[in-house]
């Protein structure tokens, strides 16, 4: 969790949401309202992923390669995610994922962090990377490590929020 109703994953974490895995709501177990995936769904054939097991949560969808196709790519998926983010936030919990949890997924959390606590890129990112830290089983030696924006997406958020 990055902040409260806010969730960062990888690939497994992003099935697992879109499977109706609960995540604790307002001290209950709730399945997510949303799911944001930035990598291709399924990633792998052996995985079938037609839709939300829960009808509460919505899924968008927005593959994108890591690093994208430039900054234009990335600032487009913010101009679709943000909005939908912050309204399913005051639904209940969101998941922002991508294959790995590092790049693309990490850069849109620190858009949302920017844009909803008036945070820079670099505070952001640096949030993320203490959040990811401090995960059940995580061991790092520096935070940062566990975060790699790619260039792209960091001269985009830098560039919207400084």
């Amino acid at each position: 969790m990055i902040r409260e109703r806010l969730y960062l994953g990888d690939y497994a974490s992003g099935l697992a949401a879109l499977a109706g895995v609960r995540r604790d709501l307002d001290g209950r177990p709730a399945p997510f309202s949303a799911v944001v995936s930035l990598c291709p769904m399924p990633l792998f054939p052996e995985d079938r992923v037609d839709a939300p097991e829960c009808p509460e949560t919505e899924w968008l969808e927005m593959p994108i390669a890591d690093g994208g196709n430039g900054e234009h790519e990335f600032e487009g998926v913010l101009s679709v995610a943000l909005p939908f983010i912050t309204r399913r936030l005051q639904a209940g919990n969101v998941l922002v994922h991508c294959a790995a949890g590092m790049s693309r997924s990490v850069s849109v959390v620190a858009a949302v962090l920017c844009e909803r606590e008036s945070l820079t890129a670099a505070s952001a990112f640096q949030h993320v990377a203490r959040a990811k830290a401090r995960a059940p089983g995580v061991r790092a030696r520096d935070p940062l490590s566990l975060i790699e924006p790619a260039p792209e997406f960091r001269r985009c958020l830098q560039r919207r929020f400084g």
